[in-house]
């Protein structure tokens, strides 16, 4: 697990050291085991920062392979290492060291591009070919691990921060208005944009292509998606043996470390289904931690339940208190200052928190992470079904109603009217024409891709917004970030590519088992764990971490979050930014929590505000164009 930086330079000498330095020290957080370097003395220029987790002694970057053509600076963990070592082996590769960076480097010698099929884990890495003079980078299927790349003049850099090219030559902050504007709407920065005009990202499931002697654009592809119009025929018994295999062996493959492995645990069913398989399914001896507020006093349901299901499992069960009212909003400028782009969730302060705890212990850990974008876990998914089935019942409109002033769920396909929606939302917005056209590329776009993937009905385009998107912005980059500046890899088994094929074709009715009755959602995964654990608690209703302190009564009450909205919005109004939208939803939201409204409409645009601001109040250089 590690940092990686670099450069390719049309004129040898363009980066200044102070640019160096800049790369050095913005990916230092991520791995303060090692850090090293390598040019080829004609403008190409990688850097490395190393959290040690496979071979420790020989695993160390930039790393040639043994005929010293090809060089590559590497993030992430490849878990099926040892099986690919194996056949690359036999067709031909020589091994000199034991890591999976290797792997990577021998499989491209003998396949090129398509060396991303074979693997497993989350990584991203570029590969310098010193023969054809030209870059070769890649990203995992779900987009776990960051690239980002700028072209600056005759310079092509990427790093896996956008703080790396701060100090670059050229380089200017400027901030993109259609992208703060799909972030506020969508929850995420569109796929390939980031919160900079001059920076991009390249895509899950991507590789690119650059050459020296070219434009120095990237030449992306996409090698993977998820299908979703090809639904299993199986039963429930036969499902659920098919989740348990590929779950099992996801989890197996992520217990392959040289250091200490340890457990984040809730003790609901996503983080207690991968304790139990790893501990009890396949014998391993690992400690769990939970992070809440509870005391004697003022004692959380989430934490008892936590305890319980660690005694009925055998677990080593460890308890990390945090005080929410205290230390959340006090603690979010020391968690989010490594946090190049804004992030919607408060709960990286609480993430951090725990990461750090768990260090001393252990390098890596295990999470739930990602099941409840793919099995539909959330507050509210079941409505999304039965939504779905309304506009399916009237799809037969469609062709008459085509060219009509009708809904676009009336006349479109399901992605092309959720698209339209989200366009229709922002057109009130104080944005010129060119922002919002670009913005009405960039949630058309999301349709496009939908449409490719299959992701036509109701529950199969919610995951896939999820796990593109909104998740991909939030509760996948929160373990990344959070979890580096803990020296700590986090590892995700629901995020196994496999796992992701599995929701995909898994039919709607062993997600959502009954739109009319609470906790049916997430249906297989909890029958599932309903077989480990007591029924009431595989069945319960999602709470997460603090559900039940009300944070929507504190943001409409406490004192102090109003003075961090207000430094939030100072903040925001610095870059010449209008607050009205954000400061309305505040007010509405307020106004909902009073009228007794149990969730209110306008939370997203409030803490997008929040975030967004809290963030720029941390990036003085930041600004909107002139």
């Amino acid at each position: 697990m590690c940092g990686i930086a670099g450069y390719m330079s049309k004129a040898a000498a363009a980066v200044p050291e102070k640019g160096r330095q800049a790369l050095r020290d913005a990916i230092f957080f991520r791995g303060r085991d090692a850090h090293a370097e390598w040019s080829d003395g004609r403008g190409v220029h990688f850097s490395h920062a190393r959290l040690s987790i496979i071979d420790l002694k020989t695993g160390g970057q930039p790393m040639h392979d043994a005929s010293g053509r090809f060089v590559i600076v590497f993030n992430g963990e490849i878990y099926n290492y040892r099986e690919l070592r194996e056949a690359y082996r036999k067709a031909g590769a020589v091994f000199r060291t034991e890591s999976d960076t290797e792997v990577i480097l021998e499989g491209y010698r003998l396949k090129g591009a398509a060396v991303c099929n074979d693997l497993n884990g989350m990584f991203v890495f570029a590969i310098w070919d010193t023969l054809e003079h030209r870059l070769f980078m890649a990203r995992d299927r779900v987009g776990k691990k960051p690239l980002f790349w700028t072209v600056l003049g005759g310079l092509f850099c990427f790093a896996s921060t956008l703080d790396a090219f701060h100090d670059l030559p050229g380089w200017q902050s400027t901030l993109s208005p259609s992208a703060m504007l799909f972030s506020s709407i969508v929850g995420s920065f569109a796929n390939g944009r980031t919160i900079y005009k001059q920076a991009f990202a390249l895509p899950p499931a991507s590789h690119a292509v650059v050459r020296l002697d070219g434009d120095l654009q990237p030449k992306i592809e996409t090698y993977w998606r998820p299908v979703f119009g090809q639904k299993s025929t199986r039963g429930l018994p036969d499902l659920l043996d098919e989740y348990e295999t590929l779950l099992s062996d996801a989890v197996n493959i992520r217990l392959r470390s040289h250091v200490p492995i340890a457990l984040t645990f809730s003790g609901g069913v996503d983080s207690g289904t991968v304790a139990y398989i790893a501990t009890r399914k396949l014998g391993q001896k690992l400690d769990c931690y939970t992070i809440d507020y509870h005391t004697d006093a003022n004692q959380s349901e989430e934490t008892i339940i936590a305890k319980a299901v660690a005694e009925r499992l055998g677990l080593s069960w460890r308890f990390i208190h945090f005080d929410y009212h205290r230390d959340l909003l006090a603690s979010l400028a020391d968690e989010y200052r490594f946090y190049d782009q804004p992030c919607q969730q408060l709960g990286l302060v609480y993430s951090g928190r725990l990461f750090k705890a768990i260090k001393p212990h252990a390098t890596v850990v295990l999470s739930g992470n990602g099941a409840d974008e793919l099995f539909t876990g959330y507050l509210g998914d079941e409505k999304v079904l039965l939504k779905g089935y309304a506009v399916d019942a009237l799809k037969f409109l469609r062709p008459i109603l085509r060219h009509s002033n009708a809904s676009p769920y009336l006349r479109m396909s399901l992605p092309e009217a959720y698209a339209e929606g989200l366009i229709a939302s922002a057109a009130s917005d104080a944005v010129d024409d060119d922002v919002f056209a670009e913005f009405a590329t960039d949630v058309r776009g999301i349709a496009a891709q939908a449409l490719e993937c299959g992701a036509e009905s109701a529950l199969d385009l919610k995951m896939f917004v999820s796990l593109g998107y909104s998740g991909a912005d939030s509760n996948f980059r929160i373990p990344d970030v959070s979890g580096m500046t803990a020296q700590v890899e986090v590892r995700s088994p629901f995020l196994d590519y496999r796992m992701v094929e599995f929701a995909a074709r898994l039919p709607h009715r062993f997600k959502v088992g009954n739109v009319f009755a609470a906790g049916r959602n997430k249906y297989l995964p909890k029958v599932y764990y309903a077989r480990h654990v007591p029924e009431d608690i595989a069945w319960s209703r999602k709470k997460g971490m603090g559900w039940n302190l009300r944070w929507d009564r504190s943001i409409a009450n406490d004192p102090n979050f109003t003075i961090g909205f207000d430094r939030a919005w100072n903040a925001i109004d610095r870059i010449g930014m209008d607050t009205t939208r954000f400061r309305a939803a505040k007010n509405s939201y307020v106004a909902d929590v009073h009228g007794g409204a149990e969730f209110s409409g306008h939370a997203r645009l409030m803490m997008n505000g929040l975030m967004l601001g809290s963030w720029l109040s941390q990036h003085p250089e930041a600004h909107l164009a002139a």
